[in-house]
């Protein structure tokens, strides 16, 4: 009688079934993984977002304390003054108030204290715009801020986030 021997291991064709299911399942799952910096450019700015509704939050909180709710106004922070209108903070300021004129504090971009390795531009006017600085398209990755527009009308805080 011959010994048979039993051979141990895979075939060729075993090898080639396993690397076709292997490359079908990591084209199916890299598109997930491949573009995560559009993610988070998103992430930065909804921070920002979040960092400003705070702010309106608590600077209105302060104005609410000091009695300062009419249509201008200044509230001092740590110092410096920041200007108001309607009890919430001023989309742009005109710089340091000397605490007898009002309304001429810094404006929201100042508030938020936003450090110089934030990967954001501000635009310091009514609206205030916040764009990410590396977006694919600038105009199409912002946070608005519009100032109040009466009393006891928060202000408006956008965002569009299309093409962080």
């Amino acid at each position: 009688m011959k010994n048979i021997q039993k051979s141990k291991g895979f075939t060729l064709i075993e090898l080639v079934v396993v690397i076709v299911i292997l490359g079908i399942l990591a084209a199916t799952a890299a598109p997930k993984f491949i573009d995560l910096t559009g993610d988070a450019k998103t992430s930065v700015m909804q921070g920002v977002q979040g960092s400003i509704n705070s702010a309106i939050n608590l600077a209105n909180a302060k104005a609410l304390v000091s009695g300062e709710t009419g249509p201008t106004g200044e509230i001092e922070i740590g110092g410096e003054f920041y200007a108001l209108i309607n009890g919430y903070p001023a989309a742009a300021g005109e710089g340091t108030a000397d605490g007898q004129t009002t309304g001429n504090g810094y404006g929201i971009s100042e508030l938020l204290e936003l450090d110089s390795e934030t990967p954001v531009e501000i635009t310091i006017a009514a609206p205030a715009l916040f764009k990410h600085k590396n977006a694919t398209d600038k105009d199409e990755c912002v946070v608005t801020y519009t100032d109040s527009t009466g009393a006891e009308i928060r202000p408006e805080v956008t965002s569009d986030f299309d093409k962080c």
